[in-house]
């Protein structure tokens, strides 16, 4: 039933197409850019339905198998490390749950918090960071080992202005594993 009801659609569609390829150049054009666009929803469609599902293994393993950890930490008031031009410095935080599994085969993000006094929504934003201005470029960046997690902070400047719009306040560590 259902492999017909699909066989129907495409006929239907190859007829409109084949009647549309007869028509004037302009209505042929548009109709290649709508073509195209059906195309795509059709692929999107069928790549969606792939992918979900109650009888779709793969889904349901990568989902089962799956161990995510979201860990806050508060962000030092001081750098571990600033070289002596102020252009590159850094802070490492002690993290007990980045164990050799996870070092060796999870995925870690790590999300600064982000929060306002007025009107604004607070928010999290994904590191790394990047600044750049007509002045100075200036970035933020996360690594990480068995242990420990490192924001590195880079500047053609100083990254002390940078730090300062960090410290005290939280990180969020997403571990997937």
């Amino acid at each position: 039933m259902k492999k017909n009801y699909l066989n129907t659609i495409f006929i239907e569609v190859f007829e409109f197409i084949n009647n549309k390829l007869k028509s004037k150049p302009q209505q042929k054009h548009n109709f290649n850019n709508m073509f195209k666009n059906l195309i795509l929803t059709l692929l999107s469609l069928l790549i969606i339905s792939c992918a979900s599902g109650d009888n779709n293994q793969m889904a349901e393993s990568i989902i089962n198998n799956t161990e995510n950890k979201i860990i806050l930490l508060e962000i030092p008031n001081e750098l571990s490390y600033l070289s002596d031009d102020e252009e590159y410095g850094n802070f490492e935080i002690p993290v007990p749950e980045i164990t050799e599994d996870i070092y060796s085969n999870a995925l870690i993000s790590a999300y600064i918090q982000r929060t306002y006094d007025d009107d604004r929504p607070n928010r999290w934003s994904q590191l790394p960071q990047v600044f750049i201005n007509s002045e100075s470029s200036t970035s933020a960046y996360l690594s990480f080992g068995e242990g420990f997690i490192r924001i590195s902070f880079q500047s053609n400047q100083s990254v002390l202005g940078l730090f300062e719009r960090f410290s005290s306040r939280v990180l969020k560590l997403v571990i997937v594993n």
